[in-house]
């Protein structure tokens, strides 16, 4: 396991908040060291980042939250300073699903507010499914719920196409950025075709997600009973509007706001939009 020191996202990250409750450290994860920046003070909200990103991908939703929470992103494993372990398995969901306990009970948080993109959001479409003691809301950014995009891999021709990239990720040789181990580690697969999606037998999901993890689930349906509120880039290029469709027989009490014009990461798109959505969904009662 590789471990490095770290850079200057620390520093850069309270230069940019100017916040006097601002800093950085490391809190323990399943068997890696998470590095993270922190800023306020308050009820906790914990944000995600995807590929190729890093804690700073929120830099505008932790200066605005920060004001009257306690907002914390760490650096998912696999991604300097975070530790780097380079076995395919400790990338697998039951490690990163450990991750996430880790910083919570570094920080004394019972429960949270999660928000995720990307990588980041699929894992925490699996945590509040999975916890939802340890969740208050759910917000998602452009992430995929696991169930969803393997129905849209075996059935949308478009989003297989738009998925082609992730093939490279499971069959590359050689070196290559330890982050790729998330793509081998999961259960679902790109196909190279309508085709051959149709003819692969679905995985086990629940059996691949939660085998192993170190807290029992109190469910394994993938179906989130806390609060959720989707933000969706409409122009996404990776992760396709379908992606939408039906999502609320996995997340009943949900919300959804679409962004016509923003692409994967609206969050440094449209800021403050997104900043405002966030805030209207948290002031509203459970």
């Amino acid at each position: 396991m590789a471990t490095v020191v770290a850079p200057s996202i620390g520093a850069a990250f309270a230069h940019a908040t100017a916040e006097p409750s601002s800093g950085s450290g490391y809190a323990a994860g399943d068997g890696a060291r998470l590095f993270f920046v922190r800023v306020g003070e308050g009820a906790p909200m914990v944000f995600l980042h995807g590929h190729p990103d890093s804690a700073l991908l929120y830099e505008s939703q932790l200066k605005e939250f920060g004001r009257d929470h306690l907002a914390v992103a760490p650096n998912l494993r696999g991604y300097p300073p975070s530790d780097a372990p380079e076995a395919v398995e400790a990338y697998a969901m039951p490690r990163l699903l450990g991750d996430v306990h880790g910083l919570l009970d570094h920080f004394g948080m019972e429960r949270c507010t999660l928000v995720g993109n990307d990588w980041g959001g699929y894992i925490a479409w699996v945590f509040a499914s999975a916890y939802p003691d340890r969740v208050e809301r759910l917000i998602i950014l452009n992430a995929p719920h696991p169930a969803i995009h393997l129905r849209e891999l075996r059935t949308n021709p478009a989003q297989i196409n738009a998925s082609q990239y992730e093939r490279e990720f499971n069959t590359a040789t050689g070196p290559h950025p330890v982050w790729y181990n998330y793509y081998r580690a999961d259960p679902i697969k790109v196909p190279a075709s309508l085709e051959e999606g149709v003819a692969k037998e679905a995985p086990d999901l629940a059996a691949h997600f939660f085998s192993g993890v170190a807290t029992p689930p109190a469910a394994t349906s993938l179906r989130v009973k806390v609060p959720t509120l989707v933000i969706w880039g409409m122009l996404d290029p990776y992760i396709l509007p379908h992606q939408l469709d039906g999502l609320d027989a996995y997340a009943p009490d949900l919300t959804v706001v679409r962004i016509e014009d923003a692409g994967h990461y609206p969050m440094r798109s449209h800021p403050e939009l997104v900043n405002q959505a966030i805030r209207a969904f948290c002031r509203r009662p459970n």
